[in-house]
């Protein structure tokens, strides 16, 4: 109960005014009621009939937001019409096509990783050494690019 002399900070009202102009995103209401997220989602959930108002919100922003894609497909903004195309379009064979090829067109060749543990230490260091003089040759490469 609230303090003598102090209004409730939430009020079924309240929050549906919150909620209405934030629409329905509870951080931004909870922030316009003064107080902290989670108590404004207790509230909600003691209280169906503010849920089921902020879900309501929701879906005329959704809505709304269909409509100006509708608008700007209209209008013929190319972005929108193909954005729209990729994922709704997909059984008239508008997708985004992606392909990965290795050399030449060909497949791509996978190698299958070694499994370390099975090799004696002596194995590892030789290992070692050859990817170390491996990047020595690289990054002497790179740099008599660069002098060029």
């Amino acid at each position: 109960m609230a303090k003598r002399g102090r209004k409730p900070k939430l009020s079924i009202a309240r929050a549906k005014q919150a909620l209405e102009q934030a629409g329905a995103i509870r951080t931004i209401a909870a922030k316009k009621l003064s107080v902290h997220r989670s108590t404004l989602c207790s509230f909600m959930n003691k209280h169906p009939s503010l849920q089921a108002f902020a879900d309501e919100i929701e879906e005329v922003l959704k809505d709304d937001a269909e409509n100006q894609v509708v608008l700007a497909i209209r209008a013929g903004d190319m972005t929108t019409i193909r954005w729209y195309l990729e994922l709704k379009g997909k059984d008239r064979g508008y997708v985004r096509r992606v392909e990965s090829t290795g050399k030449d067109g060909g497949p791509v060749e996978t190698l299958p990783k070694m499994d370390l543990t099975v090799l004696t230490d002596e194995e590892l260091e030789i290992m070692l050494r050859a990817a170390e003089r491996r990047e020595a040759k690289e990054a002497e490469a790179k740099a008599h690019l660069k002098a060029a």
